[in-house]
């Protein structure tokens, strides 16, 4: 745990300074804000008190009081897994942070206190369930229970239920309206950068997955404009343009869309 001079007011300046004093200025606030709600606060709350207890008496001398509030900040840290099924894995590391005033020590000074507490908690998000969220297409997947903050899905290939936090899963589902899977990566720095290839490469598999069985092969020469408009999706509309006009003196007229979109998404990975 560390004292840090000031006085945090609210859950914005707390998320602020997890990531300053944590090293990972390339991570967005609005990353962080996706897991407020997805690790238990509540079991958190009276360890948080007895470690502030413990911290302020250390400094301050045993008979130092404090006053304050305490918020609990989740720092997420990505993994990509392809089996038994591709997903992401949210590694959630819970950080107390309080802004204290400490009584009974002369000038009653005001001071934050922050660093990690408990063990960090795990969110999965398989690929399929986020392929069903750019479709706007959960109703594929069966519910089988709620309980007022969670709601769990029935998910091919895995043999319990998927429970997600209801908050987590609508604030995912704003973000991905008007940002590309690219741009929402990136908002976790270094870590999202380097997994990009990999989740938008698993994407696009499931994307075209039902499209290949569907259609003749003599359908599906690529078309510059089925390209784009997938590469768009994924990168945002000037990153793709960009990276299709890179790619277009490789691109062979005999390549499927999905060939075509493979390799500007290698080329992508390679710059990365």
């Amino acid at each position: 745990m560390k004292f840090v001079s000031g006085y945090i007011t609210d859950v914005d300046e707390a998320v602020a300074l997890v990531i300053r004093e944590a090293g990972r200025d390339d991570v967005s606030q609005e990353a962080v804000d996706l897991f407020l709600t997805s690790i238990d606060a509540t079991r958190l709350q009276t360890e948080g008190e007895k470690t502030v207890d413990i911290e302020v008496r250390r400094r301050y001398g045993r008979n130092a009081r404090w006053q304050g509030k305490l918020w609990f900040v989740p720092l997420p840290r990505l993994r990509y897994e392809a089996l038994p099924v591709p997903l992401l894995m949210f590694n959630l590391q819970p950080y107390l942070v309080a802004g204290l005033t400490v009584f009974n020590v002369g000038c009653s000074p005001s001071v934050n206190l922050v660093g990690t507490i408990g063990k960090p908690e795990k969110l999965i998000l398989p690929m399929e369930f986020l392929q069903a969220i750019l479709n706007d297409s959960l109703d594929g997947f069966e519910i089988v229970a709620k309980d007022g903050t969670h709601t769990s899905w029935s998910v091919p290939f895995f043999r319990e239920p998927l429970r997600l936090p209801d908050e987590f899963l609508s604030g995912l589902s704003w973000d991905l309206q008007s940002k590309s899977v690219a741009s929402w990566l990136l908002g976790f720095g270094s870590n999202g950068r380097s997994l990009m290839p990999q989740v938008v490469g698993s994407l696009l598999g499931l994307q075209f997955r039902t499209k290949i069985e569907t259609c003749p092969p003599d359908k599906q020469v690529w078309n510059q404009d089925d390209v784009l408009e997938t590469l768009i999706r994924m990168f945002g509309a000037l990153k793709a343009k960009a990276l299709l006009n890179q790619a277009l003196p490789f691109l062979k007229a005999n390549m499927t869309n999905e060939e075509a979109i493979r390799l500007v998404i290698q080329m992508a990975g390679k710059e990365n």
